[in-house]
């Protein structure tokens, strides 16, 4: 994980419940890049349907709202 290592990370449920935003959005922000995110590998092979589960660093969350809000 690199320099991910000693951070808190949050899940997308929790970053939507700190932000107050849904936990759509915050996932669109994942994967369009704008909020950078530690996408977890795919769990169940017997699911016919892929699910990714990603992790949040605190560090990035809180450099997120410091460059996009006023």
């Amino acid at each position: 994980m690199g320099s991910f290592e000693n951070e808190k990370m949050y899940s997308v449920k929790e970053v939507s419940y700190l932000t107050g935003w849904s936990c759509d959005t915050i996932r669109r922000l994942i994967y369009r890049g704008h909020l950078k995110a530690v996408i977890l590998p795919i769990r169940g092979e017997r699911r016919k349907r892929e699910y990714r589960s990603a992790r949040i660093p605190s560090g990035e969350v809180i450099a997120f709202l410091k460059r996009n809000t006023k």
